[in-house]
């Protein structure tokens, strides 16, 4: 392979093909390192987007035939005709995928970006309590005991880190990349301060405490960006005692989400206290903090630990708490000021994509080392 330009894989099946992690982050950043980029993801047309070779597959409605069409036998087929040197999967759905490239003598490197076996215990899909546990003990055993097929490990987060130990996984953690924040104008009147939420509106994160929390609150008005989970629990969030103090704003593009950050005047992040959220890090308050937001959050150790001074840290199932942490933050604008410059520094010096990237390049050039030197 000295004179063959090395060809890297992504593939995805439950993630859009722009999803921030696999393309923005890791694909763009191998582009940038000479690599040949491709991607395989769930409903796009094959195209070609900042240099980024994209292929698309079928996304089926019904998860089990998604499943075997998609995930296993139509990806495989894929795969295996793009002919790469490196396969890097991001889903648990693709764990049969990923033996498969490596049973053909392909270098496979599995992802994993949460918590997939605690992650279940809180999906809404599934209605009993003991068929998610008795899946999330599957998805555990499947994982431990495939993972070591694979050629290298990365995880997105210090716990996952933990879980898979033995396995010797590389810490890549889903920080920020650094930019300046592009402004572009909006078209609408800010009449109050503003508290922002950015992220999918669903009841596990927590959006009918917020919303509630508010029903009391004057001077401050919430505003969220993101899709509803469900047509159905966006009804349940309108009929909410808080409603009529929230602006929602809709869904945009990626480019435009920090100038409504900006324009606010804090983040707030509060989610429920279930298994995967505890000791995961969601990209929302970096980039509250990149806008130089102080926070509102919920009080988990691991989310104080990492965050310290940024953020109000709140009981994120109560919405007594929420009001009072947010009131309290907004008592003192000379304070909200120094904690947003604080988490500006803290996300330049420790929080940020650029750095984390460095250990994905490290992590090929060691797989590649044979090959490329």
């Amino acid at each position: 392979m000295r004179n063959k330009k090395i060809t890297i894989c992504h593939v995805t099946v439950v993630h859009p093909y722009n999803d921030n992690r696999i393309f923005y982050k890791e694909c763009i950043s191998l582009k940038e390192k000479g690599y040949s980029v491709l991607l395989i993801a769930p409903g796009v047309e094959s195209k070609i987007q900042d240099g980024i070779e994209i292929h698309g597959v079928i996304k089926y409605k019904n998860r089990i035939v998604h499943f075997v069409k998609t995930s296993v036998f139509g990806v495989f087929k894929k795969a295996k005709r793009l002919n790469a040197d490196v396969y890097h999967f991001h889903d648990p759905e693709l764990i049969i995928f990923g033996v498969l490239m490596r049973l053909i003598g392909k270098k496979v490197i599995y992802d994993i970006h949460e918590n997939n076996s605690a992650s279940i215990l809180s999906k809404p899909y599934l209605k009993r309590k003991w068929i998610r546990k008795i899946i999330s003990w599957f998805v555990k055993i499947t994982e431990l005991f495939f993972v070591g097929f694979y050629s290298r490990l990365v995880v997105a987060r210090p716990d996952i880190e933990d879980k898979f130990k033995k396995f010797k996984p590389i810490l890549v953690n889903n920080f920020p990349i650094i930019v300046e924040p592009i402004h572009i104008e909006l078209n609408f009147k800010k009449e109050k301060d503003a508290v922002i939420y950015v992220g999918g509106l669903s009841k596990i994160r927590g959006v009918i405490e917020l919303i509630n929390a508010f029903s009391e609150i004057d001077d401050v008005e919430l505003w969220l960006l993101g899709p509803f989970e469900s047509e159905a629990f966006r009804k349940v969030c309108e009929n909410s005692d808080g409603w009529e103090k929230v602006r929602y704003l809709g869904s945009v593009e990626p480019n435009m989400v920090f100038s409504y950050i900006q324009k606010a005047d804090a983040g707030i992040v509060t989610f429920l206290n279930v298994p995967n959220h505890i000791t995961t890090l969601p990209t929302k308050p970096f980039e509250y903090m990149i806008c130089r937001k102080p926070m509102i959050m919920s009080n988990f150790k691991y989310w104080e630990s990492v965050f310290k001074d940024g953020a109000n840290f709140v009981n994120p199932a109560d919405s007594k708490s929420i009001k009072d942490g947010i009131l309290s933050l907004f008592s003192s604008k000379e304070r909200m000021k120094k904690m947003g410059e604080s988490n500006y520094q803290r996300v330049i010096n420790e929080y940020n994509w650029q750095k984390e990237s460095v250990k994905l390049i490290n992590l090929y050039k060691k797989l590649l080392y044979k090959e490329v030197r």
